[in-house]
């Protein structure tokens, strides 16, 4: 059977159906262009580009945009260097390109979540009903301390931004990947009323001034910021098991990036 670019965008809406406004589009290619090797991406770098059209790859799957603003139009960027050259790099090679970001946000339960969920092993602690609220058993000892280290582990990273008490006990969570906002955070801890919240970023003049705050009034509060690539990449993984399942004959491939930048 013959599969095309179309075919497996038709597959990744079907959870939801297709929505009049989304930043989830076609980038690059053509619907009707055979797929043969997928690559799931959680961003479509010049280098994950260049190894994907090296692998023979002919639909790249990534999360987030590929021009550096989330409506991730390249109109503002013509002539410049950077966008030139990667532009340049995806028209000659032919490679396809489809954002996958509102859609997989939007599935039942969310795709990132569910899967960031998995990847912690702590599927168990959230809320049926509202992923993204943990609760830690009562006869664990847990603290800001040991979630940290637990994160580092299993997300594979050296290093997290903390704002508050590492020895603080922790047992109400909320888990709020990507970069969800400011007021949804603060919110969110309002409401739930949350020992700790986990992010993929902030602005720092919004949540982390507000735990901190929060801490200078002796409240309980603390908030572990682990980079935005960190808190949602192997949220993709969704992507990989549901090609997989629905094109048996198709290599899909996850690859993983090393983050933009390093802590020194």
């Amino acid at each position: 059977m013959t599969i095309t670019v179309q075919n497996v965008i038709d597959r990744l809406i079907e959870p939801v159906g297709a929505f009049e406004e989304t930043v989830d589009r076609l980038k690059s290619g053509r619907l009707d262009a055979e797929v043969h090797k997928v690559a799931v991406v959680f961003m479509a770098t010049y280098a994950i580009i260049q190894q994907a059209v090296e692998a023979g790859v002919d639909l790249i799957i990534t999360h987030e945009p590929t021009y550096y603003t989330h409506s991730d139009e390249g109109d503002w960027l013509a002539g410049g260097s950077v966008y030139e050259k990667k532009r340049k790099l995806i028209e000659e090679s032919g490679i396809s390109i489809f954002r996958l970001h509102d859609y997989i946000h939007s599935y039942k339960p969310d795709g990132i979540q569910i899967s960031i969920l998995k990847k912690l092993e702590w599927e168990a602690y959230a809320n049926p009903e509202e992923l993204n609220l943990l609760t830690l058993p009562s006869d664990e000892q847990h603290t800001v301390r040991t979630l940290v280290t637990h994160l580092k582990s299993k997300l594979g990273v050296d290093s997290m931004t903390v704002i508050g008490d590492l020895d603080m006990p922790v047992r109400q969570v909320g888990l709020l990947p990507g970069a969800a906002g400011g007021p949804w955070h603060i919110q969110y801890f309002e409401s739930r009323n949350l020992d700790l919240l986990i992010v993929g970023e902030t602005n720092e003049w919004e949540t982390n001034e507000y735990v901190r705050d929060a801490v200078d009034m002796g409240l309980p509060k603390a908030l572990i910021i682990t980079g935005h690539q960190s808190s949602e990449e192997a949220g993709m993984l969704t992507v990989v098991e549901m090609l997989q399942e629905a094109f048996p004959g198709l290599q899909v491939d996850f690859i993983v990036s090393p983050p933009a930048a390093k802590r020194v």
